[in-house]
């Protein structure tokens, strides 16, 4: 059965490459980095922050393919004021008390194809898709109870995006896209006494956008 601690490691590697290989993608004109940030809304989570890297190769002026890996984060907490008190000097001060928190965390790491509409203006148009896998941490910490739970999720996912970029120079862009992610991220895969499959299942399937800046390629 593939572990918590065998996905990590897979992170970690990639995260690794993506910071290693812009080094070097240069040397070849061929190569296209894209940095994005954006915001995103989930079926199953709150909406939250989306920043990611995709890292490709220009086939052509038409064609990009390459790897993306994306994270959304997302932090909740439950607070309530419990007393004031007013200082000599006139200064207020407020006691909280903090009763529950949670973070969400996804990393979509998927492979990509883009497809570039050549245009005479400033303006070129382009749409794509990315298909891959999706992994989802989720921590809670209830102080009322004291109860902590952390839960590990995992599973296939998609993406469609269209947008359009600006050109800044020769070989940088603006770009501006809006997406639609499908994933639906399960845990505890075991069977029923009857022998029936069942699991925890997440959607995180919904709709965003981003801004970002593509270098290099044609």
């Amino acid at each position: 059965m593939l572990t918590r601690s065998f996905f990590l490691s897979i992170l970690a590697g990639l995260v690794m490459a993506l910071f290693t290989i812009p080094a070097v993608a240069w040397v070849d004109g061929s190569r296209v980095t894209t940095i994005r940030l954006g915001y995103y809304n989930p079926k199953d989570t709150k909406s939250g922050l989306l920043i990611g890297v995709n890292l490709s190769t220009a086939v052509d002026e038409n064609v990009d393919f390459g790897l993306s890996v994306d994270f959304f984060h997302r932090s909740y907490k439950q607070e309530r004021e419990v007393a004031d008190t007013v200082s000599a000097g006139g200064v207020i001060e407020h006691t909280i008390v903090r009763e529950l928190e949670f973070t969400t965390t996804a990393v979509p790491i998927m492979a990509s194809l883009t497809l570039k509409l050549n245009s005479q203006l400033p303006f070129t148009y382009f749409f794509g898709g990315g298909l891959g896998y999706e992994l989802l941490f989720n921590k809670e910490n209830n102080y009322e109870t004291q109860i902590s739970d952390t839960r590990f999720y995992h599973g296939f996912c998609w993406e469609l995006q269209g947008g359009v970029m600006y050109r800044l120079g020769r070989r940088s862009w603006l770009i501006a896209e809006v997406l639609y992610h499908d994933a639906h991220v399960k845990r505890n895969r075991k069977k029923t006494e009857a022998g029936l499959p069942i699991w925890d299942e997440v959607n995180l399937s919904g709709l965003g956008f981003r801004f970002g800046v593509r270098m290099g390629g044609y």
